[in-house]
């Protein structure tokens, strides 16, 4: 095996000091999309180590060498290091699973799979969309990871697998656009379990968290969630009926009719006769009503803009338009 180090503290001398924090570099370099791998090798004593990593590229066809990058905090560094040979596995699109264990903290990684023992003793996993077996050709020390040049002396892969991606923290299934630059119609899956891309506990757990930051200011108001609701809706300055107001809040109308009793006794609300149907009544915001709603809608946007900082601009309009769509 050839190693070679360069000298850290003369490559640090060479660097200029960065103008962003490491949280920024983090999450510009998550939206480079790469595919995943488990790279797995065996020690001297004969114990087997392996980890998820997305930082594989190929470096050469002629010879046939790739690399991949590890942490020097990484525990298993110096087995990688030691290591004769490892073999880099590219997952399929249903193998996130494979990615998550490999990549927990964990007695026994392998415990439970099935193996096949590669070129120097390290352990291949099965169902892979390509496998390399690589011998541990080179190394680089460059910051604070170790960059390992393997040889691939053994190879097999997949005709037309479907790989899993990795982008901006999450797993994904599917690719974003064909392979002729156009958006294929469906948009990118995560991958996962049945509720990782179910849309009614995504749709749920998106409410619960938005709403949240903003039980707080309601509770500071001795205002219930469902008092809320009506308030926002008459905000509007446009009286509604029961029944109207009843499908705007979803709630049934006995229940709507002994809410707004109650809120017409706290003086948020005011009741008058339709004047087309004297059967029915208008609800109305009052001043007292008004001036709450306004504030609490002041620091609802708030809370909104807090929660969706992570999305750009466009992004917003887009779901808030996509979730328009499916209420109307």
């Amino acid at each position: 095996m050839n190693i070679h180090v360069n000298c850290g503290a003369t490559q640090a001398s060479m660097l200029t000091p960065a103008t962003f924090s490491d949280a920024e570099f983090r999450n510009a370099l998550g939206t480079f999309a790469t595919g995943v791998t488990v790279i797995t090798a065996r020690g001297a004593d004969g114990r087997a180590v392996g980890l998820t990593a997305s930082s594989f590229n190929s470096v050469s066809i002629k010879p046939a060498l790739v690399l991949w990058s590890l942490g020097l905090k990484a525990g298993s560094l110096a087995t990688f290091k030691a290591a004769s040979h490892y073999a880099i596995h590219v997952l399929q699109a249903d193998q996130s699973d494979l990615a998550m264990r490999f990549s927990r903290q964990s007695e026994d990684r392998f415990a439970g799979l099935a193996l096949r023992e590669g070129l120097g003793g390290a352990p291949l996993l099965d169902g892979a969309a390509a496998v390399f077996e690589c011998r541990n050709h080179h190394q680089h020390a460059e910051g604070d990871h170790i960059i390992f040049v393997g040889e691939v002396q053994r190879l097999q892969h997949v005709q037309h697998a479907q790989p899993l991606l990795y982008h901006g923290g999450k797993f994904y299934t599917e690719l974003p656009l064909a392979l002729d630059g156009k958006s294929t119609e469906s948009p990118l899956k995560p991958s996962g379990a049945f509720v990782d891309h179910y849309l009614s506990y995504l749709l749920g757990q998106a409410n619960h968290r938005i709403y949240k930051g903003f039980e707080a200011h309601l509770a500071q108001a001795s205002l219930s969630h469902i008092e809320w609701r009506v308030l926002a809706v008459l905000h509007a300055k446009k009286p509604k009926t029961i029944t109207e107001l009843g499908h705007a809040i979803l709630a049934k109308q006995p229940t709507v009719t002994k809410l707004i009793q109650r809120m017409h006794a706290n003086g948020w609300v005011s009741m008058e006769s339709d004047p087309g149907d004297q059967r029915k009544s208008l609800i109305h915001a009052t001043a007292q009503g008004q001036t709450l709603a306004t504030s609490l809608i002041r620091k609802a946007k708030l809370v909104e803009n807090e929660q969706l900082a992570r999305l750009t601009a466009v992004e917003r309009e887009s779901l808030k338009g996509l979730l328009k769509k499916l209420v109307c």
